[in-house]
């Protein structure tokens, strides 16, 4: 069963009834106090303060991040890098705090720690702990909740599952949901049009856990479709000569622990170097085009990211999940997971003789059929960034075997050694 967490106030006063230590009891009043005047400042009564200078940068805690690297960072991160993330991604999403947020996404990636857990604190809201991702659904019926964070993979499952349910996305949502946020990997704006054309609004950002983690978010009353948003109140963003993004303000972490060097590559004249690729539009929003150290390099010269091909390739129903690679050839190559329903069907409706799970991906009509799916997901997509090659595989990408990070970002690297036999 999911858990349901008591808002703060209701925690004070569980406090006061058992008598706790005052000293304690003394503390959380002061973290209350502090949100008070939070929000006097966030009315304009303080006018002309930087609310975040007058946070501490005591208490610095230190966050594992992989990356999809594999190699093990910590991430030393202060009481003001994190309380001002959550309190200017609470201000700029707005609304009074009157929400029940279902958290299902794990707590050691930072995503979840602020933006569930710590803008539970900052808003004063409800937070329900799914007993697990793969029961979220059904959580979500149970305790109809109005937030969800997620991730793309989550969102477009959603999809999947209310076609297949033959339900709205509202109502596989538990019918209460008012808004949904996406981050951690690159979402298909097919994916994020739909939630919209179905009356829950999914607005997408863009974060990093150096950054505390959210650097930019779209919010109700600054969206534009296919973007990660403007930067937070606070959060300074701009594009450096070749196309990285460059991240300034109280979010950015101290630097990387027992790491001087790492961390004299990443901050550099007064600003975080992401390692990822952007731009940043007349109006302030960004949108991400790639990340440099992922970027697949053809023969012809080109450059493609393919966390954008696998972006336009995962909106599909027909694909589960979908890993693309380059290797220095004419063109790309990807391993693509098939939907496991919508295959099965398929191959019962065309009475196809197949024995096995593997014969099943080598029959020439299934072949064919996912030839003609990708060829459709890519149509809008440039020359450089069609799939030239493919091979279909019949089990997703596995975080416990190490090819996806805890975000469920995808390591290339180790997924192209565990399918070597399949891309030969």
């Amino acid at each position: 069963m999911p858990a349901i967490t008591p808002t703060i106030a209701e925690l004070i006063d569980a406090v006061r009834d058992e008598q706790a230590d005052k000293q304690a009891l003394g503390r959380i009043e002061s973290n209350v106090v502090a949100w008070a005047r939070w929000k006097e400042i966030s009315k304009g009564r303080l006018s002309g303060e930087a609310w975040w200078r007058w946070l501490e940068p005591f208490e610095t805690v230190v966050v594992e991040t992989a990356g999809t690297s594999g190699e093990p960072r910590g991430v030393m991160l202060t009481e003001k890098n994190l309380a001002s993330n959550a309190i200017a991604l609470s201000e700029a999403s707005g609304g009074d705090g009157d929400e029940l947020r279902l958290s299902f996404l794990p707590m050691e990636h930072l995503y979840a720690r602020t933006c569930d857990l710590y803008t539970w604190i900052v808003r004063g809201s409800r937070l329900v702990l799914a007993e697990s991702p793969k029961t979220v659904f059904r959580d979500a019926k149970l305790v109809k909740p109005t937030v969800i964070n997620g991730v793309p993979y989550f969102f477009q499952k959603a999809i999947d599952l209310a076609e297949q349910e033959r339900v709205s996305l509202r109502e596989l949502l538990g019918g209460e949901i008012k808004r949904c946020y996406c981050g951690g990997a690159p979402l298909a704006p097919s994916v994020e049009q739909r939630f919209f054309d179905e009356g829950v609004p999914l607005y997408n950002g863009y974060g990093l856990t150096e950054a505390s983690p959210v650097v930019t978010v779209n919010t109700p009353t600054a969206y534009k479709l296919g973007t990660v948003g403007k930067p937070l109140p606070g959060v300074e963003v701009c594009i450096a000569s070749d196309g990285e993004i460059l991240v300034g303000g109280p979010n950015v972490m101290l630097g990387y622990y027992n790491d001087p060097e790492a961390t004299a590559a990443a901050l550099r004249d007064g600003w975080l170097h992401t390692g990822d690729l952007g731009e940043l539009d007349s109006d302030g929003f960004l949108t991400i085009t790639g990340r440099k150290k992922e970027l697949i390099v053809l023969a012809t010269g080109k450059n493609v990211a393919p966390s954008r091909v696998e972006a336009l390739l995962g909106a599909s129903p027909w694909i589960e999940q979908a890993c693309v690679l380059g290797d220095d050839r004419k063109g790309l190559r990807a391993l693509i997971v098939p939907n496991r329903d919508r295959l099965r069907a398929e191959i019962k409706r065309r009475r196809l003789w197949v024995w096995s799970k593997r014969g099943a991906l080598r029959h020439q009509a299934i072949r064919t059929l996912y030839r003609e799916v990708i060829d459709a997901c890519l149509a809008g997509a440039s020359p450089e960034e069609q799939v030239h090659t493919f091979a279909l595989i019949g089990r997703g990408f596995d975080r416990d075997l190490g090819e996806m990070t805890a975000k469920l970002s995808l390591r290339r690297d180790v997924i192209a050694k565990s399918f070597a036999r399949e891309l030969r």
